[in-house]
């Protein structure tokens, strides 16, 4: 009797100090796919969705706070799939920058242009372990929310270990032994996923056995992580997924997809997770001066003093001088090619931008990567799929992320012009909301 009467004066004071807030006479775009709710309502309490719908539908207690957002759209938060955290400053990539003032700064710098979780892909160092279980201690943020692959796999002197700053953060393996001690490692720190590096860098740089990945696949599976993997090339691609791949961190560049890769990735259930076309275009995007250096979107997520360094003549010859640069004009319209074709036939798709080294700016590029699927030939609707609910059930966190609905995070994106009529549109940010914080 007594512990009876103790849960219930407990539950009474829980009801008390749970904090109800209403987003009301919004439209609601749920991320589902679904069509928009017009004069909709969302009701969060202690920061999870309790309500999503029509207005006359919801049911929130009389001490709720209001907010009218009459006009407005409301969207999920972005999911980013792909992207490298902490390392940069302007346009330096250096371990020594990776301290935990730059990593909050970005996370930061993310939550307020929209990107409300994001995958840092296999570049990390320990601090980020530190924010992410500060993060988890509660799962409502003040950041962006982030997970982690921690370090990710490559061969003997492979492909990035030349880049600069990148020098000692992957695994380097050259044998299955060496394979199982480092995934041992990567459970204690029980990471998000796994990350192997498979590319030569266009001929220049060793690539991983294919037979040693397939190792860090199978021993990730045992360990009950998922891969994902940094391909270039079809064949890799396809081999890769044939062998449990769970998803491909970038397109297929060197050829178009055929039906025998679609077949082959839809029948292992592997994703293309990540697209990337960003990372592509920011190789010879500073070839002439670009016209979004003045966007006024794009100007405060870096300095003046880089958006000078990029306009340049001396930058602009410098990107000039490699000629494998503009190769990449082609390699991108080969990626946005085979986005259309697998979405077209099926196959799983999220989103991912790769953003975060030099060049490759954090928070802009999410937007820009957005414009890129448009005229790859994607809907508006499904580009805010692949960064709702697709991305979350690809990074195995739907029960919570990615979609408005009840039980949900409220993790919310609210936008002054409709994304479905045009997906610019993301870059109109009326407000941004984290487990029903808004974000200032």
């Amino acid at each position: 009797m007594l512990l009876r009467t103790l849960l219930a004066l407990c539950a009474v004071s829980l009801a008390a100090t749970a904090e109800t807030k209403v987003l009301e006479n919004v439209t609601l775009i749920d991320g589902n796919g679904r069509a928009p709710v017009s004069n909709a309502s969302i009701v969060v309490t202690d920061g999870k969705v309790v309500y999503a719908g029509g207005k006359s539908g919801a049911k929130p207690p009389a001490d709720a706070q209001k907010i009218d957002l009459t006009g407005k759209f409301v969207v999920p938060g972005i999911i980013n799939l792909h992207g490298h955290l902490g390392a940069v400053k302007g346009l330096v990539q250096d371990p020594k920058n990776y301290t935990r003032e730059n990593l909050m700064s970005q996370l930061k710098l993310l939550s307020a242009y929209g990107v409300t979780s994001y995958v840092s892909m296999g570049s990390d160092m320990p601090v980020i372990l530190d924010v992410r279980a500060a993060q988890r201690t509660t799962n409502r943020p003040n950041e962006t929310r982030v997970f982690t692959a921690y370090k990710g796999f490559t061969g003997k002197g492979g492909y990035p270990t030349k880049a600069p700053g990148m020098k000692g953060l992957p695994y380097e393996v050259g044998s299955p032994a060496e394979v199982e001690k480092a995934l041992d490692e990567l459970a204690k720190q029980k990471v998000d996923l796994v990350k192997v590096w498979v590319d030569d860098h266009l001929g220049k740089e060793p690539k991983i056995p294919l037979d040693l990945v397939k190792v860090i696949i199978s021993g990730a599976k045992k360990r009950g992580f998922h891969t994902a993997a940094h391909i270039f090339y079809y064949d890799d691609a396809k081999t890769l997924a044939e062998a449990g791949l769970h998803g491909l961190a970038h397109s297929v560049r060197d050829k178009d997809v055929d039906a025998a890769f679609i077949a082959s990735m839809k029948k292992n259930n592997c994703w293309q997770a990540a697209a990337t076309f960003t990372r592509e275009m920011s190789m010879f995007a500073y070839a002439t001066p670009n016209p979004f250096l003045d966007d006024p979107f794009f100007q405060p997520v870096t300095t003046p003093e880089v958006i000078k360094t990029l306009k340049s003549s001396e930058r602009m010859k410098m990107v000039n001088a490699a000629p494998e640069n503009m190769r990449y004009k082609d390699f991108l319209k080969t990626a946005q090619r085979n986005l259309k074709k697998l979405a077209d036939s099926g196959v799983r798709f999220g989103f991912g931008t790769d953003s975060g080294p030099p060049t490759r700016f954090l928070a802009y590029f999410e937007h820009l990567e957005m414009q890129l699927m448009a005229e790859a030939g994607l809907t508006p609707q499904q580009i805010i799929q692949s960064w709702s609910k697709h991305a979350a059930e690809w990074l195995g966190q739907s029960k919570t992320l990615g979609t408005i609905e009840a039980g949900h995070w409220a993790d919310l994106l609210v936008l002054d012009a409709n994304p479905l009529s045009d997906i610019k549109n993301t870059r109109k940010i009326h407000q941004v909301y984290i487990a029903g914080n808004r974000v200032k």
